[in-house]
């Protein structure tokens, strides 16, 4: 899994994933949400639109994370496209528990 980061133009922050989030790899995403999390005042988009795979652990980290910007009074949000990943969301609700957009662009075209 590569995880890259970039701020966008108007109070978000984009983490980009490529590859797949399970078991081995969770610790590495969670990793990257909070170091957005405890650095700054950023809103926080995980860019899952090139990830192949993401089981249970996966679904959880992104879950957590929501939760924990939300209480923080900040925004969060998934990026999934229409790949594997997008099907997974589907069938768990996760979209349904999670701002879900089709690309991270959809998200850096808002104002701040």
């Amino acid at each position: 899994m590569t995880i890259r980061s970039r701020e966008l133009s108007n109070g978000w922050v984009a983490i980009e994933v490529e590859g797949e989030v399970d078991l081995a790899t969770v610790d590495e995403l969670e990793g990257a949400i909070r170091s957005v999390q405890d650095h700054g005042d950023a809103n926080l988009v995980v860019d899952l639109t090139g990830s192949s795979f993401m089981d249970s652990t996966g679904l959880k980290a992104l879950v957590m994370a929501s939760r924990s910007f939300d209480s923080a009074g900040r925004e969060f949000a998934i990026a999934v496209g229409g790949g594997p990943v997008s099907r997974l969301l589907d069938l768990s609700g996760v979209n349904n528990a999670i701002r879900t957009v089709e690309r991270v662009e959809d998200l850096a075209a808002e104002t701040a």
